[in-house]
């Protein structure tokens, strides 16, 4: 099985300064600055030596498009081999390399016409992907997206992430739109030998909906629909928690400090069910909790792995199981406050260090990780 640790480019690389989410963090339209982050654009050799350390074999990360194509029809070719060396990196190392084509980011040229809002805009994506393509893309998996339809909610509808609109019938389409990026990034990755998933941040909405009918609606197009509609040879879930504590009933259930509620039996079912409505092998592509209790963080990863291997011995196949994330990092309109890494930045010297919980995860992967 791939064990691992999941990442986005903007979230650690740092200075990612052509994308509209600088733009907007410095204009005062977004609370926090992503300024340098982790830095690791420049370190990501320290990022994969923790990797080394914890015995991990799989690596889940963004390439940024706002670096490979500034300008329109104009490729970075530094930025690409940036990406390039990253990946081999990774090879020699023997982590499989996870690459992501699109996670939140857009370079501001794109934005500005309008980013996939706009159905049109789709073919500009595709033949920047093509261009990526045509200068080796040396990977096994690809994910298409990372969680389509939280983004389509948070810039469409909640108005928290840029365009910051807020318009149910916008955020509807943006869904749409999403899923023909999906389906046009699938044709071409599958001529190209790729295995392709999309990333789905999934809910465990079971026993809350037993309460309020409404959740079986709300479940079918938050959870469903997208997977229904898109192309995929296997199923990227992400996972971080049932309904919040209100929805569910459950009073005295812990949380983290997102206020999300912890509840491992749900990635058990959510791995079932879906293996059994769509029959494709499921990967966990993102799977984690923010807090400062070490302790806890240990237990959250202990846990939701035991709930992962219960499925798999229930027969469901199983690509493999990413944490979020590797490094406390900029949590998009979060900014630094909130820690989900196993290991974090000393700010003062740049080195990375691994925390307790990092070495639950090393447990896992000692035992687990196959090539």
């Amino acid at each position: 099985m791939l064990i691992g640790t999941a990442t986005s480019a903007h979230q650690i690389e740092g200075n990612n300064k052509n994308s509209d989410w600088w733009y907007f963090e410095n204009s005062g339209r977004l609370k926090h600055k992503s300024g340098i982050a982790c830095d690791s654009y420049n370190h990501f050799k320290d990022d994969i030596n923790l990797m080394k350390k914890l015995k991990l074999n799989s690596y889940k990360f963004s390439i940024e498009f706002a670096r490979i194509m500034p300008k329109r029809n104009l490729l970075d070719f530094e930025a690409v081999d940036h990406y390039k060396e990253l990946i081999s990196e990774l090879k020699r190392n023997y982590i499989e390399p996870i690459p992501t084509l699109w996670h939140y980011t857009f370079p501001m040229w794109f934005y500005k016409l309008g980013g996939f809002e706009k159905k049109k805009n789709i073919a500009i994506f595709v033949d920047y992907v093509k261009a990526l393509l045509n200068e080796g893309l040396d990977a096994k998996y690809v994910i298409t997206i990372n969680e389509p339809v939280v983004y389509a909610l948070k810039s469409y509808l909640t108005k928290a992430y840029p365009p910051f609109k807020r318009s149910f019938r916008q955020a509807y389409r943006m869904i749409n739109n999403l899923i023909h990026l999906n389906n046009e990034l699938y044709d071409l990755l599958k001529k190209e030998g790729y295995q392709t998933g999309c990333a789905n941040n999934l809910i465990y909405f079971g026993k809350a909906r037993r309460i309020i009918p409404f959740l079986h609606l709300s479940e079918y197009f938050y959870n469903i629909r997208f997977i229904k509609y898109t192309k995929a040879d296997f199923i990227g879930i992400n996972y971080y928690h049932d309904m919040n504590l209100l929805l569910s009933l459950k009073l005295k259930k812990a949380q983290n400090e997102m206020g999300w509620s912890i509840y491992p039996y749900g990635l058990h079912y959510l791995v079932e069910n879906y293996y059994n409505r769509f029959k494709k092998p499921i990967m966990v592509t993102e799977n984690g909790i923010a807090t400062t209790n070490e302790e806890l963080k240990s237990r959250f990863i202990s846990e939701h792995f035991e709930a992962l291997l219960n499925a798999k011995k229930e027969g469901v196949p199983i690509l493999g199981y990413h944490y979020w994330s590797l490094l406390d990092n900029f949590e998009w309109n979060y900014g630094y406050t909130k820690k989900f890494g196993v290991a974090y930045v000393d700010k003062k010297t740049g080195k990375r260090v691994l925390k307790k919980s990092a070495y639950s995860l090393k447990k896992i992967a000692e035992k687990y990780s196959t090539a």
